[in-house]
């Protein structure tokens, strides 16, 4: 069984810019109740988002932090995600047309979804 962080994310191997920079638990399993628990699906994985606000997270009971409290902002979330980018491409694991891509599509999902305040 992988050991995992505080959030659930697996620690070994190369952890990709959505999983050092998360807005979710990622998994690379699934944990499915009856009648589809047996239907070869378990190991599609989950993706478990983080509560977007701190009230979101207490009316939840969610233990893992929200979105706000982990980034404030999007600048600080932006910044981070670019540093893991940035990281991963100095250590020859993502190709540079590849993280322009991962940065892009990450910023954006936060944009979209308005998961964080400009500023």
């Amino acid at each position: 069984m992988p050991r995992t962080d505080a959030d659930g994310n697996d620690v070994a191997g190369i952890r990709l810019p959505e999983v050092q920079v998360p807005l979710a638990t990622y998994t690379g399993w699934a944990l499915r109740a009856a009648p589809h628990n047996n239907d070869g699906c378990e190991a599609s994985g989950q993706y478990i988002p983080f509560p977007k606000t701190k009230a979101d997270r207490l009316a939840s009971g969610d233990p893992r932090l929200s979105i706000e409290e982990r980034y404030g902002n999007f600048e600080n979330y932006s910044s981070l995600l670019q540093n893991a980018v940035n990281g991963l491409v100095r250590s020859g694991f993502l190709l540079p047309f590849d993280a322009e891509a991962a940065l892009s599509r990450n910023l954006n999902n936060v944009l979209r979804n308005n998961l964080l305040p400009k500023q």
